[in-house]
């Protein structure tokens, strides 16, 4: 067994001792113990993969960016980039709300799983042996429902045809599944227009890993299981793609000045969403890469060519997060998500001088300065999306105005006392920087304290 096998082997060991700590306490925190052997192990796993049969050294600080970046750009293996990158924001130092904790719980149950499953078909090395040990809340008349829903996916799978016209979907939420320690999801989706509302909601069921920032197109058909006695139809998804829609790149174009029309027929148009589709990289880290890859992906999308628009407005997307402009959040942001309604809220006709000249609103511009604790025009982020696109690096002032707001909305808190704050640290440093870099007509969201107790009004 070489060095980066041990180094697995023993962290894998490490973390099934300590699977029982890989559970949020009723603060959102979690410890920081296990998430360093979590953040070891795929690090350990990235450089195996990486190596390609060499003995690298585990610990060798280039062999593990080197490996992670060769993850990232890989489709069915970024799930090791993703799952280092959640760990390595440390996202357990924030407080979530019920649903997003448990949301991130089941991300990491799933990214173990897959690791596990990944290294026994690929090098035949067992590890995490007690996965079946994480502390997961599983009802057991809703796993055999689960269950009967996975043999429904298993038992037969359709293909793709490209000459058939699907509908588009916004995916609004992914919950995933797990039976027999094989992962499914559970999909929750709605047309793709601007005028849709909860109640237009459907649910069906796959086995395929949905990006779900974009609008798709999904492969659908029916079936029906008995659950007490009654036949109860479902809806099984056996594919899907990529499929953002034309007006969306025409009303993100408009931000620029011109409204560039755009076609789902043109070649650079399909290129771009298969890849998306392959690589499940977002718009985001595309512009965000390097030089190197930006310009390599592009000349592979757009060589065959007639025209290139799409890549146009990338470019000058490109020109002002790369450089780090105003107005660079708010189009990671967008870029990320691509949704129509969001894109036209954030419009204007005239240019915003504190944004680089973009047609953005100027209430935008809260959002572009302090985007963890405050909103686009008419749309809440949510957190999880915040963490894929924009980096939390010298933005824990911000997180810390998140978590004493949340308090109050989510907890019912109105007043947190300092005594109990965990997860952050020079806290009266923080409430500083935060008041100070507070947008000038929003002083009413500053945090105030009141007998060493903290509370803020209102976030926007």
């Amino acid at each position: 067994m070489n060095r980066i096998d041990n180094a697995i082997t023993n962290t894998s060991k490490a973390i099934c001792e300590n699977i029982s700590l890989l559970e949020f306490s009723e603060r959102g925190l979690i410890s920081q113990n296990i998430l360093q052997l979590c953040r070891n192990f795929v690090e350990y796993v990235a450089i195996k993969v990486y190596s390609n049969g060499q003995d690298l050294d585990p610990h060798n600080q280039q062999s593990n960016k080197d490996a992670l970046n060769f993850m990232k750009k890989t489709g069915d293996l970024k799930f090791l980039y993703k799952f280092h990158d959640m760990l390595q924001k440390s996202t357990s130092h924030y407080t979530f709300d019920k649903d997003g904790s448990e949301r991130l719980m089941l991300k990491y149950y799933e990214y173990l799983l897959k690791i596990k499953v990944y290294l026994k078909n690929n090098f035949n090395l067992n590890v995490l042996d007690n996965i079946e040990n994480f502390p997961l809340n599983t009802d057991t008349q809703l796993y055999e429902y689960y269950e009967k829903i996975a043999e429904k996916i298993e038992s037969k799978i359709t293909g793709w045809n490209p000459d058939h016209r699907y509908e588009r979907f916004y995916v609004q939420k992914v919950k995933p599944f797990f039976i027999n320690q094989k992962i499914y999801y559970e999909i929750t989706f709605t047309a793709a227009n601007d005028n849709i509302s909860k109640f237009d909601r459907i649910i069906a069921f796959t086995k395929q890993e949905i990006v779900e920032n974009y609008a798709v197109e999904f492969l659908i058909r029916n079936e029906s299981i008995r659950i007490l006695d009654k036949e109860m139809p479902i809806l099984i998804i056996d594919a899907y793609k990529v499929s953002i829609r034309p007006c969306e790149f025409r009303n993100l174009s408009k931000i620029f000045g011109d409204r560039v029309p755009h076609s789902d027929k043109s070649n650079e148009y399909k290129e771009l969403m298969n890849y998306l589709s392959t690589v499940k990289l977002s718009l985001t880290d595309l512009v965000s890469s390097s030089q190197e890859y930006y310009d390599c992906i592009k000349m592979q999308i757009t060589s065959s060519s007639q025209s290139v628009k799409i890549f146009n407005t990338l470019d000058r997307c490109r020109e002002i997060v790369t450089n780090n402009k105003p107005g660079s959040n708010v189009l990671k942001y967008l870029l990320y998500k691509m949704n129509n309604r969001t894109i036209k809220m954030q419009y204007s006709n005239t240019c915003c001088e504190s944004l680089s000249n973009l047609h953005l609103k100027y209430g935008c511009m809260p959002f572009d300065e302090m985007p963890y604790c405050s909103s686009l025009k008419e749309h809440n982020p949510k957190i999880y999306d915040l963490f894929e696109c924009i980096s939390t690096e010298n933005r824990e002032h911000e997180l810390f105005a998140r978590y004493i707001n949340n308090n109050t909305e989510i907890e019912g808190q109105l007043f947190t006392p300092k005594s109990d704050i965990r997860g952050f640290e020079n806290i009266d440093e923080l409430v500083k920087t935060y008041n100070a870099r507070l947008y000038y007509k929003h002083s009413f969201r500053q945090i105030k304290e009141h007998n060493n107790h903290l509370f803020i009004k209102k976030i926007c």
